[in-house]
């Protein structure tokens, strides 16, 4: 299907464009002109307008997404996640994913890893809103499942193919890191590194870390000197220096906000990256260290994972010209349209594979669940 988009502001390209076409044929970028391309007169989808802003979408590096409707209980401590975890039964994680994948799609994340069990359902929610799902197997994590690599193999088999790994490992003890190295470099494929796991602990020989926590881990001197990754969520941590040597990736984890450009913000105000470095965080950085190469830049060759904000009225209005990419962290509210290889899965701001009957279908587990976790009151007799 062919798509032609006309921007007044591009992101995502080596420097930010003004008043351009974008041209997409078979899910990638084609053409990026000043000029309406011929080939494009009759395309199918066209979204157009000098107050239209476009970016790459952005890609979340780790999120419990199926705790999404439980995170400002956890995160103020009235309910515990392990408890939560024993009562959901795979239906209310399918339900409860979905919430959080819906809650994504209106942020303009087409790319989530997640965590947590029964990761088969939590696939298929994501997959059903029309994200991209990739999913972090845990290894001897609270969430996980004890035969891990058998859990691993066949969500392999099941979810990734010679175009796009979908399946990565999440390490959460020393335990097993011989084995999980191993597998990293048989398949190619990068580490989730706990926040609570030091490389100084570690034994064997990693390829591809990508470490949780930001600049407060304590092994950071070992990520920088073998190249490895960082991944961080500004709202739970705190750095005292610029961290954009490490082009690190944003984590939204189980944020209150459950926002990616609340997180980039955060990391704006606490002088933690630059606004262009934090453009990159949420995405070209992002793709690079899962692998997604073809994917976070506006470029000629790249699939065509878009998102697309409108600008009118305030609070998007006006558009600061001089500091375009803060302008994309602050001043831009839900995203207008959100394309996944090529194809629209946002569109007026509406999801369009999923609506109001599947967050109805998830309310009603939501409350069957908060029934299940209210323990009987004691009746005191009367003396």
């Amino acid at each position: 299907m062919k798509v032609l988009i006309k921007a007044g502001l591009v992101l995502g390209a080596p420097k930010p464009l003004r008043n351009v076409y974008i041209g997409i044929d078979e899910g990638q970028i084609k053409v990026i002109s000043k000029e309406q391309p011929e080939d494009y007169d009759y395309a199918e989808y066209v979204i157009g307008g000098e107050n239209r802003v476009v970016a790459p979408a952005f890609v979340t590096t780790h999120s419990f997404l199926y705790l999404y409707p439980f995170r400002y209980r956890i995160f103020s401590g009235k309910a515990n996640a392990f408890q939560l975890m024993s009562t959901l039964s795979p239906n209310d994680i399918y339900y409860f994913s979905l919430m959080g994948a819906y809650h994504l799609v209106k942020t303009g994340v087409t790319t989530v890893v997640t965590s947590g069990p029964n990761l088969d359902m939590i696939a298929r929610a994501v997959s059903e809103v029309g994200l991209k799902p990739v999913l972090a197997v845990g290894v001897d994590c609270p969430d996980s499942k004890e035969d891990w690599e058998r859990e691993f193999t066949t969500l392999y088999n099941r979810w990734s193919n010679k175009n796009e790994n979908r399946v990565i490992l999440r390490l959460c003890s020393d335990t097993y890191s011989k084995e999980v190295f191993e597998i990293s470099e048989q398949y190619n494929l990068p580490i989730l590194l706990e926040r609570f796991v030091s490389l100084e602990n570690i034994s064997g020989n990693a390829v591809n870390i990508i470490g949780l926590g930001g600049g407060a881990r304590k092994d950071l001197d070992i990520i920088k000197q073998k190249g490895f990754h960082l991944a961080l969520t500004p709202s739970y941590e705190i750095s005292q220096f610029p961290l954009s040597q490490y082009k690190p990736s944003i984590s939204i984890d189980l944020s209150p906000t459950f926002d990616i450009r609340h997180e980039v913000s955060t990391s704006l105000t606490r002088l933690i990256l630059t606004p262009e470095e934090s453009l990159y965080a949420m995405t070209i950085w992002g793709y690079t260290q899962l692998k997604y190469n073809d994917r976070g830049a506006i470029e000629n060759g790249k699939v065509a994972d878009l998102v697309v904000f409108e600008v009118r009225e305030p609070p998007a209005f006006p558009l600061d010209y001089d500091s375009p990419y803060e302008s994309i962290i602050f001043n831009l509210s839900t995203p207008e349209t959100v394309l996944v290889n090529g194809e629209a899965v946002l569109d007026g701001g509406v999801p369009l594979n999923v609506g109001i009957k599947h967050i109805e279908k998830a309310m009603e587990r939501l409350e069957d669940v908060d029934k299940r976790m209210v323990k009987p009151a004691r009746h005191l007799e009367k003396d």
